[in-house]
C-alpha cells in the first residue's frame, strides 16, 4: 500500500478475469450474445497451468520477451479491429446495418475471436515453436469444443498462421487468394520490387486492421526478416488518405532531445497546449531499430522513456521554462526491433505493454523461391528465349539451397566471425 492510500497488486495475482470482465462489458451490441462463449473460451485456453500462456513461457522462445496482460490486451485489441466494419456511429454518415450485415457479424463472431487469439497471444513466438503451439491449441479447441470454429488443417504443421478469415465470404481463405495476383515490372530497380508472399500479406493485414483502430504495432524480428520494408511499404502506399506515415531510425547516440525535437516540429498547434498534425489528419509514426539507444547509468533508454510519457500522459513537458506540458493528439507508433543483443538492448517493458505485438519469423523457402522465381522470370522472358526462360525455377532453387547449405555447415568461426 502506497502513501496515498493505493492498494498495488501483483499481476499474476490479479489474473486476467478483471480484463476480460471490463472487455466483454464494452462489447458492442450486436455481440453482447456471444459474450459468455467468448468468455467460456477464453477461460478454456489461456489461465492456470495448462493453459496457453504457461505452455508459451514454459517451452517455447519469445523474439522479444512479453508480459502475459500485454499479449491479453493485444487479443482485445485486435478483436475490437475486426468489429469496427459493424460499429455505427451517430453523425458519421454511414448506413445502418442490413439484416444481410447482421447476420454475418454473427457467424464471424467465433471464428473471429479463434483469429484475434492467433494472432496476439500466438504471434510473438519465434518460427520453429509455431508447429508446437498449432498442436497445443487444436488440442484445446477439440477438448472447448470450438475446433469448428478453428482455421482448417491442411497446410501443414502451422496452418492456422497461413488462413484468414473472410468476413465478406464468411470462410477461412488462404492468404495469397486474399490479394488480387501479382505482375512484376522488369523495368523497375531491383531494390524497389516487393513481391507479396504468404509471410508479407499476412502481417500487413493485421498491421493494417490495429492501425485503423488507433492501436500500436511492435514488429519483431532477427534481421533480414522484411519488417521494416513490409511496414515503410504499406505506410507509404496503402494507407488511408488521413493518415501522413513519418519515419524515424533510432540509433546507438539518438537523444531524448533529439526525438522530442524531430516529433515537436511536425506538429501543428490546434488550441492552447495540444498540438497534432494537420486537421484532420493523423501521423502513423514508423520508429525502425527501436531498441538501439544506448543505456544510461542506470539502465534506462532515454528516448524511448520519452515514447513512454506519450503513451502514459498523451504528451510530454517543454525544455523552456515556464516548461508547459504540450499534450499531443492524433499520433499512432509503429516499431520495429531485432531481439537484445549485438548492441540492441532489451526495453522497458513499460514501453512495451502498449504495443500488439507481431514476431516475423524467418522466410519460408517457398517464400524466398516465389520472390526470386518472380523477378527473375520477368527479366529472362523479356530478354531470352523462352527455353531459357523456362529455368528460372530451378535456379531459383538452386540457389536457395546452396544458400541453406552454407548457413548450416560453413558456420562462424573466432577467426571469421562475420561467416
Amino acid at each position: 500500500v502506497s502513501r496515498c492510500g493505493m492498494v498495488y497488486m501483483e499481476p499474476t495475482s490479479m489474473g486476467f478475469e478483471p480484463l476480460l470482465d471490463s472487455y466483454l462489458q464494452s462489447l458492442p451490441d450486436l455481440m453482447q450474445p456471444f459474450a459468455e462463449q467468448f468468455r467460456a473460451i477464453f477461460i478454456h485456453v489461456m489461465p492456470g497451468m495448462e493453459g496457453l500462456l504457461f505452455f508459451l513461457r514454459k517451452t517455447l522462445k519469445e523474439t522479444v520477451t512479453t508480459v502475459d496482460t500485454c499479449l491479453v490486451m493485444g487479443l482485445f485489441k485486435i478483436m475490437n479491429a475486426l468489429l469496427k466494419r459493424y460499429e455505427r456511429v451517430e453523425g458519421m454518415g454511414l448506413e445502418p446495418l442490413s439484416p444481410e450485415d447482421i447476420e454475418g457479424a454473427k457467424q464471424c463472431a467465433l471464428p473471429m475471436w479463434c483469429f484475434s487469439i492467433i494472432w496476439s497471444v500466438c504471434a510473438s513466438c519465434t518460427g520453429p515453436g509455431r508447429p508446437k503451439l498449432e498442436e497445443f491449441l487444436r488440442k484445446k479447441a477439440t477438448d472447448g469444443g470450438f475446433a469448428e470454429h478453428m482455421p482448417p488443417t491442411d497446410k501443414g504443421m502451422s496452418s492456422m498462421y497461413e488462413y484468414c478469415f473472410d468476413q465478406d465470404e464468411l470462410a477461412w481463405k488462404e492468404w495469397m487468394k486474399t490479394i488480387p495476383a501479382y505482375k512484376v515490372n522488369p523495368e523497375q530497380a531491383f531494390a524497389e520490387i516487393i513481391v507479396p508472399t504468404a509471410d508479407t500479406v499476412r502481417y500487413t493485414y493485421v498491421i493494417d486492421k490495429l492501425l485503423l483502430n488507433d492501436s500500436h504495432v511492435l514488429c519483431v524480428g532477427e534481421t533480414g526478416t522484411g519488417k521494416t520494408l513490409n511496414v515503410m511499404d504499406k505506410l507509404s502506399n496503402h494507407m488511408p488518405e488521413q493518415f501522413i506515415s513519418v519515419f524515424m531510425t533510432f540509433s546507438a547516440r539518438t537523444s531524448a532531445n533529439q526525438t522530442q525535437d524531430f516529433i515537436d516540429s511536425k506538429m501543428d498547434k490546434r488550441r492552447k497546449g495540444v498540438f497534432g498534425p494537420p486537421a484532420g489528419k493523423k501521423y502513423a509514426i514508423l520508429i525502425d531499430d527501436l531498441n538501439m539507444p544506448m543505456r544510461e547509468k542506470y539502465f534506462a533508454q532515454p528516448p524511448i522513456e520519452l515514447l513512454r510519457q506519450w503513451m502514459d500522459h498523451q504528451g510530454w513537458y517543454e525544455r523552456k521554462p515556464p516548461c508547459a506540458f504540450r499534450q499531443i493528439q492524433d499520433i499512432i507508433f509503429v516499431g520495429c526491433m531485432g531481439p537484445p543483443g549485438g548492441g540492441r538492448n532489451p526495453v522497458s517493458n513499460r514501453l512495451l505493454r502498449h504495443f500488439n505485438f507481431l514476431s516475423f519469423t524467418d522466410m519460408s523457402d517457398e517464400s524466398c523461391q516465389r520472390i526470386f522465381d518472380t523477378i527473375l522470370g520477368a527479366t529472362l522472358q523479356k530478354k531470352f528465349a523462352p527455353e531459357v526462360a523456362g529455368l528460372s525455377g530451378p535456379i531459383s532453387a538452386a540457389t536457395i539451397e546452396i544458400y541453406n547449405t552454407v548457413r548450416r555447415d560453413l558456420l562462424p568461426t573466432p577467426a571469421k566471425s562475420h561467416y
